[in-house]
C-alpha cells in the first residue's frame, strides 16, 4: 500500500512549523506495465490474464533528506532518477512504499512541464505559482523578481510556444526559485540554458543552500554535484547502489564510469572539446616549459605554467589538480579560496605554480587546469596537461604509497611508554 504525505495545505492555513522541509522515503517502488500492442491492454482486462511485462523503474529505495540538506542524485540514463524526482514533486504516484515530503516543493523537471503553450510567459507565471499554492496577491508581489531574474524582456508577453528551449528554462527556473519553496527539486533541464544563465542559476541555488533550504539536485556534472550537495544518492537500475558523502560517492561513480568506458577510449577522456561559446578558456598547461610528455626525476622541482584566455574583463579564478593515471586526485588547489585570488583581466593571463622537490612517488600522472567564476562554483573550461612520468632513482627500493613525505623517528625510553 502506498502512503504519500504532503503538507501544502498547512501553508494555505498559515501554518509553517519548524518540522517542515524534510523528505523521508521508505521502500519506494514504481512499476510500469509494458505492452507489446495497444490491444493487449483491453485483452488483459477482458481475459483477466496478464499480457504485459513489468518494468521496475524504482525498486524499494529508501533514504532521508534532513532540513537544509542538499542531496545530489546521480546514475546512468535509465537508472530511475527522473521517476524519483517526479514522485518527489508530486506529479507521479509510486506503486508501493511510502514518501513523506514536508514543505512547499518547487520543481524544475522536463523542459516546459507545467506550461500552457498558448499562454504568454506572464500568464504562465500566475498559472505555475498558483499550482504551487500562492494566492494572486502573493504572485503579484513576486512578479517583479521573477521577471528580473528571467531577463526575457518583451518576450514575457508572447506565447510560450514561441520561446526557445533556453528561454523556457529561464522562466521555469525563475518561477521555481522565486516562490520561496522549502524544497527545490532540479533535474537536468537546467543544462539546456546558456552559460550565463547556468552560472546565475548555480549562484541562486548556492544562496538557497545558505538559507537552509532543502535541495534535491540531479546532474551528470560531478563537479557541480560536489559543490552544491552534502550527500549523494547513486541509483542503478532503479535501486540504490550507494549513498553517503558527496565526495566519496561521486569518486566511486567516476571510477565506475572510467572502468565501464575503458575499452572504448581512443583518446584522452579528460581532454575537453573546445567550447566556442565560452568567454574564458585554458589555452595551455605546460610542465617545466614543455608541452610534450615529461619524464620527471623523482623529488625534483616541478613548474606548471597555465595560460588562460579571457574575452572580457569579468572576474575569474583558477584551479589546478594533479591526478594519477587511475584518476586518483593527488593534489588540488583553488585560487578562489586559497588567498581569495581573483583575476579581472581581458586577454592572456599566465600563472606559474611551483612545487619544490615534488614528493610524488614514481608513476604516471597528469595535471588538470580549470578556469572558474569568481565564486569558484562555475567551471568555464578545463584542459589537461601532457603526461607526467615520475622516474624513480636507480637505487629506489620502496614501491608502496603515493607520497614520499619527510619524517622523523626516535625510540622512546621505557618510562615514556607507561
Amino acid at each position: 500500500m502506498t502512503k504519500i504525505l504532503k503538507n501544502h495545505n498547512m501553508y494555505r492555513q498559515g501554518t509553517r512549523p519548524e518540522m517542515l522541509t524534510s523528505i523521508t522515503v521508505q521502500d519506494l517502488s514504481k512499476v510500469y506495465k509494458l505492452y507489446s500492442r495497444p490491444s493487449d491492454r483491453l485483452l488483459e482486462v477482458l481475459l483477466r490474464k496478464p499480457r504485459h511485462q513489468a518494468f521496475h523503474s524504482l525498486n524499494r529505495i529508501s533514504f532521508h533528506v534532513s532540513r537544509g540538506e542538499s542531496l545530489g542524485l546521480i546514475g546512468d540514463n535509465g537508472a530511475g532518477k527522473s521517476t524519483l524526482l517526479k514522485i518527489l514533486a508530486g506529479t507521479l504516484s509510486p506503486t508501493s512504499g511510502s514518501i513523506d515530503v514536508r514543505g512547499r516543493v518547487a520543481a524544475l523537471l522536463e523542459l516546459g512541464a507545467g506550461f500552457h503553450q498558448e499562454f504568454t510567459g506572464r500568464q504562465n507565471i500566475y498559472l505555475n505559482a498558483a499550482l504551487l499554492g500562492l494566492s494572486e496577491t502573493e504572485i503579484r508581489s513576486r512578479e517583479k523578481d521573477i521577471l528580473e531574474f528571467a531577463e526575457l524582456g518583451q518576450f514575457i508577453d508572447r506565447p510560450i510556444k514561441t520561446y526557445s528551449s533556453g528561454m523556457v528554462v529561464r522562466l521555469a527556473f525563475s518561477i521555481a526559485t522565486s516562490v520561496d519553496p522549502d524544497i527545490l527539486v532540479i533535474d537536468e533541464a537546467l543544462s539546456v540554458g546558456d552559460q550565463y544563465f547556468q552560472k546565475k542559476s548555480l549562484e541562486r541555488m548556492l544562496h538557497f543552500r545558505e538559507q537552509g533550504k532543502t535541495i534535491v539536485f540531479c546532474s551528470h556534472s560531478m563537479y557541480t554535484v560536489n559543490l552544491l550537495c552534502n550527500r549523494v544518492l547513486w541509483l542503478e537500475q532503479g535501486m540504490v547502489r550507494e549513498q553517503g558523502l558527496s565526495t566519496e560517492i561521486t569518486a566511486n561513480y567516476e571510477n565506475y564510469l572510467r572502468l565501464k568506458s575503458a575499452p572504448e577510449i581512443k583518446a584522452d577522456p579528460e581532454e575537453p572539446n573546445e567550447n566556442n561559446n565560452t568567454t574564458k578558456f585554458v589555452r595551455s598547461v605546460s610542465l617545466n616549459g614543455s608541452l610534450e610528455h615529461l619524464y620527471h626525476s623523482y623529488k625534483q622541482d616541478l613548474n606548471i605554467l597555465v595560460e588562460i584566455e579571457s574575452l572580457d574583463d569579468q572576474p575569474f579564478a583558477l584551479a589546478l589538480g594533479i591526478k594519477r593515471n587511475d584518476d586518483l586526485v593527488c593534489h588540488a588547489v583553488n585560487l578562489a579560496r586559497d588567498g581569495n585570488r581573483i583575476f579581472c583581466k581581458k586577454g592572456l593571463t599566465r600563472v606559474l605554480f611551483s612545487y619544490p622537490g615534488l614528493p610524488l612517488m614514481h608513476g604516471e600522472y597528469s595535471v588538470l587546469a580549470f578556469v572558474l567564476d569568481e565564486s569558484g562554483l562555475y567551471c568555464y573550461h578545463k584542459k589537461s596537461s601532457p603526461g607526467l612520468t615520475i622516474v624513480p632513482p636507480a637505487d629506489f627500493q620502496f614501491e608502496l604509497g603515493l607520497l614520499d613525505l619527510e619524517y622523523r623517528w626516535e625510540v622512546l625510553p621505557d618510562q615514556a611508554l607507561q
